[in-house]
């Protein structure tokens, strides 16, 4: 005799498994709409990493579908709100980031990889801090909340990478396992987002570094004694000094106002820090 239990069970197993194949379904769908790469759609991504993204990119989609209104009061330095929205989303393709009132990535390019070894779809959704260096976070910050949609804010922060471990293991490094990159942060299409293009480090060649005509370059030891100086530092500096002292030799510190000598600190001991 056939226990009436079973009889229920069966269908109920039927009910789970179709909701299964539904929700299954569902998620399928999704992730073809995921402006993803095709070779990452193309991947296994589980449910909770599609609902991230999605969120996130949903959030996306509704900034810029708001700039050009929230723009239109900016057209005399921006040339135009249109032609602002379509440059930045054609300039997406660089290594850009999106963050959102809380510092939530809502987009990053795929370029981080390239630079740090880094995943899109693992950044995206999740805090930035979460990858940024725990000393320099508070840098991060401070850029983040003092920057302005005329006005970016410029920091030097270290990222986590994965391509350090490839570096050459006699290179000493303060902080490994990190990456240094300039990050140039501005707000977005409204006050609650702030757009970050990256870049990596220039190389320490001087010839690949364009020099204003009112800058000039020195190269100082570690303990920030000057071992080269270039024409222009001796024509601008030597306005101050007697035209036959020599500067090569000459502390930094001995250069600048004693009022600005905290602050000269503590970028010598930022650049330790940063390792560069």
């Amino acid at each position: 005799m056939e226990s009436p239990y079973r009889d229920k069970q069966q269908p109920s197993k039927s009910q789970a498994q179709q909701r299964r194949q539904m929700e299954n379904f569902e998620f399928s769908q999704l992730a073809k709409e995921l402006p993803l790469a095709r070779a990452i759609s193309g991947q296994h991504i589980d449910k909770t990493t599609m609902v991230r993204l999605a969120t996130a990119y949903i959030k996306l989609f509704n900034i810029f579908g708001q700039s050009r209104r929230t723009y239109s009061s900016a057209d005399y330095y921006y040339g135009s709100d249109s032609l602002w929205t379509s440059n930045h989303l054609d300039l997406l393709d660089g290594f850009f980031v999106i963050l959102d009132r809380r510092g939530d990535v809502l987009y990053i390019s795929e370029t981080i990889s390239i630079y740090l070894g880094l995943s899109q779809v693992e950044m995206t959704g999740n805090p930035m801090v979460d990858y940024i260096h725990e000393q320099d976070v508070n840098c991060f910050n401070s850029a983040l909340n003092y920057c302005d949609r005329y006005w970016p804010q410029m920091c030097n922060v270290r990222i986590k990478s994965s391509l350090t471990k490839r570096a050459n293991k006699d290179a000493v490094r303060a902080s490994p396992g990190f990456k240094v990159l300039r990050l140039e942060i501005t707000m977005g299409p409204n006050p609650n987002t702030r757009m970050i293009a990256c870049y990596p480090m220039p190389t320490p060649v001087l010839s690949t570094v364009t020099i204003p005509f009112n800058s000039f370059v020195i190269i100082t030891s570690i303990d920030l004694r000057i071992t080269f100086a270039d024409e222009r530092a001796y024509q601008l500096l030597r306005n101050y000094y007697h035209q036959d002292a020599p500067i090569k030799g000459l502390s930094f510190y001995s250069l600048i106002d004693v009022t600005d000598t905290e602050v000269i600190s503590k970028m010598h001991f930022d650049i330790f820090n940063l390792d560069k």
